[in-house]
Order: structure tokens, then C-alpha cells, then sequence
């Protein structure tokens, strides 16, 4: 009996006896990709490490994910012998799978039509209940674009066994099994009009249509019934002519129908801003008739109340959008921005949690001519399911924002101080998070922000005070308490753990914060920071590109991670570039002096050590070193190094 390879769920590598045998997660990813690659392209071709490299770690090093994948060769060429069979073939140049040493469920997929249409169907719906590679960890973009990819396309081969199989299902056996994979498909895409009639057949043949309707109803929020744009409403108005049959008409007719009375609270407000000024040509009245397109669009939703686009556009134009936005009790914005890359045109799209200023989805979709009516329809489809979600996500932290207006208003005061990264201002911001507990004591999004207070005061002022840390992390687990699904409270526990020199459990957190929130950039910039501190200078690298990607208007702590990353690559010249285009470069000016002095400029880096010293006239390189946590000496060494070359 063969080794498994299980690649649906979990990836594991199963032995003959039935256990799962370890093996290198990287290792096991590499095959899946390998072999996806020959049974789609045909088997046999070698694929060049450096191209394997680049799809398993996000870096622009190619000596550091070049060494990354040395290293991962050598583990599992190390396994492979203690089993005593070759997965994975290498060579000086490349790499290749051996599909015959093992057996997998993704060939499930791709095998050879001989089973009917009906045990093809059986054979998809046991390998495609779990979705492909869900528990993989540790994923870089390239792996993530690659498995969405691939989750898209399982979809499609379902879909279409599916159609095939329909025509022939006669018994009660075949109508659950179409209903089993209609359901399976039904989850991925609430919005297919004939999955959901294959559905309300099978479930008609069963005498079971309160159990569809059921369905039907429970999903609505994906489903946006009332949605105009994208969304093919018709097959739910034939599903409540349907179930009208024995129901008042009016009954179901309401949005809103499970039986209970209720009285309805008030909407999320949502605001779509047009870009600004642009250079671009003519696409600042295309896109604006874009957004404009849209935003009457979403009118339709009812999760949602919609700014109208005049009042948007004069937000978009105001100075000072964080008062507009408290003013009109936003929660959540659409933030565009039009860009031209090599002819290229694009509208940058990112969806913002106006409480938390948490990124909750970002996009870029083509503005060519023959791609516009179509990307319409893509951005207020994703836009739609990402507020459907969202919108569910955050009712407990909307629900403080709206039931207590005075602790939201504290709130948004003090976000707005905590981002200049001085200290008057984190004590401003420390004060209006207070403000903000006094009127609500257990409002996550303000402990958070407190917890971060101490941080940014602790990290401001270097004097090692191990009662900032504490205060912080004690803050931030509140914050947890309060709302376990708020990523922010992570990314203060992680922070406030990399501080405290438990680097293991900070990149657990940051990474958990992640998970929660991919799309929060603060919360993937302070896993940059982390992974900065964790020695891991070109993961840092990657991560902060990718938050800076989120938040391309970058907040200055950004710019000063990234620095910190290319400092600790020897890359002195960068680290002064990202230094150069943060608003107040004085957080910096130590780390400015320490890269002066590695280029061998003492003039400048003189310069910014007697900036320092002006603000902080103890400063001790010695002491800070003590305190600030670096996992591995040679990086200490490289700023004890810069640092007393500085004349520190």
C-alpha cells in the first residue's frame, strides 16, 4: 500500500498503515503544486528551483528564499530517506514530482471520465467536502493567489458534474446526492440562480421545502435579495411564489422574515469616495461615474444605508475627512485611488472600518474600455460580500459606536492622535481612550487603543520602563476579553509579547491577528515589526510591502519598520529612503544616525546622534540593547556596531 497524500482540509501524508507520517509542510505544499502542475500540463517536466523558491516565500531576496528552500531540501530529502521512498526529486537546477511513489485526492479530480455521470458526481462531492489546502499555515501571497485559484476551479469541475449528472438521477439516492453537491456549490455562490432551483427541486421531490426555505432565508445577507447589480434576483422571487402557497402574500414578501417581531436598529452607514485629483487623463470622470454607478446600487441593500454620492464627494474633498466622517456616523468608507502603471489603468479599492481605520478589503480593478461594464458588476458584487460579512463581524464593536455615541466620538479623537508617534500626542490619545472607557467600560476597540498608548510610549522614550509593557499587555488581553473577534486586541498582545522579549508568543498573536483580519494592514505591519525583532528581516520585508500595499497613504510607523528590515539586510541606503517619506522622521533619527554611520558618512550620522541626544540626553546604546529584543546577537552586534560608530 501507497503513501496518501490528503490535500482537501488538512495536508498530511498518510502512511501504509493509516497514521499520518511527518513530513515538511513546505515540502508537502511543493508536491501539491508540482502535481497539480503535470496532471493539468502532463507529467514529467522539471521546475526550476528559483520558480519554487519565489511560490513558497514572498521576498525580494532571492540569496534569502534561496537559502529558505536549501534548507527545506534538506529536510525533506532527510524524511524521505527515514521513509525510504522519493516524493519530491531534486536536481542542481530544479525539481520534480513522483506521482508514482504516492497517492492523492487531488487526482481524484483529474482522473479519466470512466466512472458514469452519477459516480463521477459521488466521487467530487467526497473529495470537494472540505475546501482545498484549508489548514495550511504559514501561506505566502503567491500560495494563497495559487489555492484561491484552485478552489475556483474544483468549483467549475463540480459545476459542471453537476449538469451532467442531473439528467440521469432517478432514485431518492441520486436526488440527495444532487442536493448534496448543489448545497456544496450553494456555499461558495449563495447568488447562482439555478444552483438554487436544482436546490428547491430536490428538496421539492422530498417534501421538504420549509427546510429550503429555511436556507434560503438564513443566507439572505449573501444573497443581498434586494441587490440590483450582479445578483440574478429572479430565482428567489420564483422561490417565494413558491412558498406563498400556504403563506400570506405579505408575509412573504418582508425582507426580514423569520417569524419574529421586531423593531429594526439602525443601518451601518457606508461611504464610497471618489478619487481625488489625478494626472491620469481622462479617468477621473470615468471612475467617478464608477463609483456613482455603484453607490446607487448599493442603495438597494438593506444591511446598509448609503451616503449619497454629492455629500461623499465633498468628504473626499475636505481636509479633514476623520470630522466629516464622525459627523455623518459612518462606519464603514470606500476609500478609491486611480493609478497608472506602465498604461496600465486601475482603480485602487479599499473597504475601511471607520472605528478601527482597519483595512477589511482591498482591490484593483482595470478601468480598460472593454473591461468597464464588467468590473462594475465585480465591484459591487465583492463590495456587497464583503459588507454582508463584515458588517456581521463587527455588530458588537457597531453596536458600542452606535449606542454610545459619546465613547465613539473619545474614540476616533484618540485614533486619530495615536498615529503621530509623539509623545504629547499619545498622551492626548491615552487621554481620549479613557474618556472613551468612562463612557464605556468595556469597548474593545478603546482598550486596545490604550494598550497601544503604552506601547508607542515605551518604544518613544527607551528607557527600558517595564511598567509601560505591563500596562500594555494587561490592556490589550482586556480588549480580548471584551471581544475575541476584534484583530486589534491581538496585535497589542503581540506587540506588547515582542517587547517583553516572548517573541514565540508575539508572532503567535500577530499571526492570529491576521488570520481574524487579513486585510488589517496596522495589524500586518506590527507582524513585520515582530518578525523585524524575530531576525527574520526579509519576511519583515515582505509583510510591511504587503501592509503598505493596504495603506498605500503609509503611516509613518510603516515607513519605520521597513527601515528597521532593510537596515538589518545591510541595505542602509533603503532604510534612509523609507526614513525620508515619514512625516516626522524624529522617531527615526536614531536609526538615521546608525545608517549614516554604516555608508561611512560620520558627518550626518554626528548630525542625528546629537538630535537624539537633545531629546533624550540619557540615552545608553548598552541599556536600550538590554531591552530591546533582537532573537539573535548578530543583529544587537550590527546597531552596537552603527551606534557607537555614530558617537553614541
Amino acid at each position: 500500500m501507497k503513501l496518501r497524500l490528503e490535500s482537501f482540509g488538512e495536508l498530511r501524508l498518510i502512511d501504509p498503515a493509516g497514521k499520518p507520517a511527518a513530513f515538511p509542510e513546505k515540502g508537502l505544499l511543493a508536491i501539491c503544486y508540482l502535481l497539480d502542475r503535470d496532471l493539468r500540463e502532463g507529467a514529467g517536466s522539471e521546475f526550476p528551483r528559483s520558480a519554487l523558491a519565489r511560490f513558497l516565500w514572498d521576498s525580494h531576496d532571492n540569496s534569502d528564499i534561496m537559502a529558505n528552500l536549501r534548507k527545506t531540501i534538506s529536510r525533506v530529502q532527510a524524511r524521505q530517506t527515514q521513509l525510504g521512498t522519493e516524493l519530491l526529486i531534486f536536481t542542481a537546477t530544479g525539481v520534480r514530482v513522483r506521482p508514482d511513489a504516492f497517492a492523492g485526492d487531488l487526482s481524484e479530480l483529474v482522473n479519466p471520465d470512466s466512472d458514469d455521470a452519477l459516480g463521477k458526481l459521488r466521487r467530487l462531492v467526497t473529495v470537494l467536502r472540505q475546501d482545498f489546502l484549508a489548514g495550511l499555515t504559514d501561506q505566502s501571497v503567491g500560495t494563497r493567489q495559487w489555492i484561491a485559484g484552485q478552489r475556483d476551479r474544483h468549483m467549475s469541475i463540480l459545476v459542471d458534474a453537476l449538469k451532467t449528472a442531473l439528467p440521469a438521477a432517478r432514485s431518492r439516492e441520486d436526488v440527495s446526492l444532487i442536493k448534496e453537491a448543489a448545497l456544496r456549490i450553494f456555499r461558495e455562490a449563495p447568488d447562482d440562480e439555478n444552483i438554487r432551483r436544482i436546490l428547491l427541486d430536490a428538496y421539492e421531490s422530498e417534501g421538504q421545502l420549509e427546510k429550503a426555505r429555511r436556507l434560503f432565508e438564513t443566507s439572505k445577507h449573501q444573497l443581498e435579495s434586494k441587490f440590483e447589480i450582479g445578483l440574478d434576483v429572479q430565482a428567489l422571487a420564483e422561490v417565494r411564489k413558491i412558498f406563498a402557497g400556504g403563506q400570506p402574500a405579505q408575509s412573504v414578501a418582508m425582507p426580514l422574515s423569520d417569524g419574529d417581531v421586531r423593531v429594526p436598529g439602525p443601518l451601518p452607514r457606508l461611504v464610497l469616495l471618489p478619487p481625488g485629483e489625478t494626472d491620469v487623463g481622462a479617468l477621473p470622470m470615468l471612475s467617478e461615474a464608477l463609483i456613482e454607478d455603484v453607490t446607487i446600487g448599493l442603495c438597494a441593500l438593506n444591511t446598509v444605508s448609503v451616503v449619497a454620492p454629492h455629500t461623499a464627494a465633498r468628504i473626499a474633498r475636505n481636509a479633514d475627512r476623520t470630522e466629516l466622517i464622525l459627523r455623518h456616523s459612518i462606519t464603514y468608507v470606500l476609500d478609491t485611488r486611480l493609478t497608472d502603471r506602465a498604461g496600465n489603468r486601475a482603480l485602487f479599492v479599499q473597504l475601511i472600518h471607520a472605528g478601527s481605520d482597519e483595512v477589511i478589503w482591498a482591490e484593483r480593478f482595470s478601468l480598460e474600455k472593454y473591461e468597464l461594464i464588467s468590473h462594475r458588476r465585480d465591484i459591487a458584487r465583492q463590495i456587497a460580500r464583503e459588507l454582508a460579512g463584515q458588517v456581521r463581524r463587527h455588530e458588537t464593536m457597531r453596536d458600542s459606536f452606535e449606542g454610545n455615541s459619546a465613547a465613539y466620538h473619545s474614540y476616533l479623537l484618540g485614533l486619530r492622535d495615536i498615529k503621530r508617534l509623539a509623545l504629547p500626542d499619545v498622551r492626548r490619545s491615552r487621554k481620549a481612550f479613557r474618556e472613551a472607557l468612562q463612557h464605556s467600560a468595556h469597548f474593545a476597540p478603546a482598550l486596545s487603543g490604550l494598550s497601544r498608548t503604552f506601547l508607542v510610549e515605551w518604544l518613544l522614550t527607551a528607557r527600558g520602563d517595564s511598567e509601560l509593557l505591563g500596562l500594555a499587555e494587561d490592556y490589550a488581553n482586556r480588549a480580548i476579553v471584551a471581544d475575541p473577534s476584534l484583530a486589534a486586541g491581538f496585535r497589542e498582545l503581540g506587540v506588547a509579547k515582542l517587547y517583553l522579549g516572548d517573541l514565540d508568543e508575539s508572532v503567535v498573536a500577530l499571526k492570529l491577528a491576521e488570520e481574524l483580519s487579513p486585510h488589517y494592514a496596522d495589524g500586518i505591519a506590527s507582524y513585520a515589526d515582530t518578525l523585524v525583532h524575530a531576525s527574520r528581516p526579509a519576511d519583515a520585508l515582505a509583510k510591511i510591502e504587503r501592509a503598505i500595499s493596504l495603506n498605500p497613504l503609509t503611516p509613518t510607523d510603516y515607513l519605520w519598520t521597513a527601515a528597521g528590515a532593510n537596515f538589518a539586510l545591510g541595505h542602509y541606503a533603503e532604510a534612509l529612503e523609507q526614513i525620508s517619506a515619514m512625516d516626522d522622521r524624529t522617531p527615526a533619527d536614531r536609526l538615521s544616525a546608525a545608517c549614516w554611520a554604516m555608508l561611512g558618512d560620520m558627518k550626518n550620522a554626528r548630525i542625528y546622534m546629537r538630535k537624539v541626544r537633545e531629546i533624550y540626553p540619557d540615552f545608553d546604546v548598552d541599556k536600550w540593547l538590554s531591552v530591546v529584543p533582537f532573537k539573535e546577537q548578530w543583529q544587537k552586534e550590527q546597531y552596537r556596531v552603527a551606534l557607537r560608530k555614530a558617537g553614541f
